[in-house]
């Protein structure tokens, strides 16, 4: 009778601790210009993790989003604290764990045994950097770390990464997103440029959304927009074309429509009308052929 018992692979892959606690593989190379995460930071990873065996105890690939945790605060074993924080952005790595590394000599029951090394193949996709929260930040302080993160958006805008522009426009309008109206104790003098700033972030925000094709997202920052301005031309054109792209032509014409009032001579906004208007007469006859296959 054949042996069919899995073999436990022997671990490999370069020393990152000095004490053999955790043996990593590169697997993909990341991009390295960009630096790797330190202490504090926030972190979006995809991982499959398995037993020296090969049999698969979790994955995050298994379920909606990603998994995302702070480095070097405790809140997953200490392989992935030491490992993940030697990744660059898109490096696809392979970290084994000894149990010192991961969860010890109880292990984590049912499925991982006590004393286990433990193999994960991790994906880093972005990080973030620590920052104070903005109730423990000055006005002054919130409308300049807004623009800083605003210019780093356009960076990663220009580099062609849309996801880390669209996270740094969002994070940049969440600290700004109550300074836009005069209140009592605030500093008149830059609350139109805290407005301008905001209005500038989210537009910036939805049109990243449009360019990953992420039309419920776009539409909801852009309604954001219109909530303080009803009359915001590109909110409402980009609100439009979002609503268009996602089948809601009724939507899409009654924005599109309130732009061109807005600004007559907007080229752009008449020829996503015109889209718009092709596209739904494109969906009622695709409609028309599927029922008179259906019952005809």
């Amino acid at each position: 009778m054949t042996d069919e018992t899995p073999v436990p692979e022997t671990p490999t892959g370069e020393d990152i601790c000095g004490d053999g606690g955790v043996l990593k593989t590169i697997e993909k190379a990341g991009d390295a210009s960009r630096g790797t995460p330190p202490s504090g930071s926030k972190v979006k990873v995809h991982y499959v993790g398995t037993l020296m065996d090969g049999s698969k105890f979790d994955s995050s690939r298994d379920r909606p989003g990603h998994f995302e945790f702070t480095i070097g605060q405790g809140q997953v074993i200490k392989g992935w604290d030491e490992g993940v924080a030697t990744m660059h952005i898109g490096e696809v790595a392979t970290l084994v764990c000894n149990s010192e590394y991961a969860y010890g000599e109880r292990g984590s029951p049912p499925k991982i045994p006590g004393g286990a090394t433990l193999k994960f193949e991790v994906e880093l996709f972005s990080w973030k950097e620590a920052r104070k929260e903005k109730w423990d930040m000055s006005d002054d302080e919130r409308i300049d770390e807004a623009a800083k993160l605003k210019a780093n958006g356009t960076e990663e805008f220009k580099a062609g990464r849309f996801d880390d522009a669209q996270a740094l426009y969002h994070d940049a309008g969440e600290l700004i997103d109550d300074l836009w109206y005069v209140s009592e104790g605030r500093a008149e003098g830059r609350v139109e440029e805290a407005k301008t700033l905001l209005f500038s972030c989210l537009l910036n925000e939805a049109q990243m959304c449009i360019k990953q094709q992420e039309w419920s997202t776009a539409i909801k920052v852009c309604s954001t927009v219109l909530t303080k301005d009803a009359e915001n031309v590109k909110a409402l054109f980009r609100r439009g074309l979002s609503y268009s792209r996602s089948g809601d032509f009724a939507a899409a014409k009654t924005d599109l429509v309130a732009a061109s009032k807005l600004d007559p001579k907007n080229k752009e906004v008449r020829d996503e009308f015109a889209k718009c208007k092709e596209a739904e007469g494109a969906a009622k006859a695709k409609d028309k052929a599927m029922a008179a296959k259906m019952f005809g």
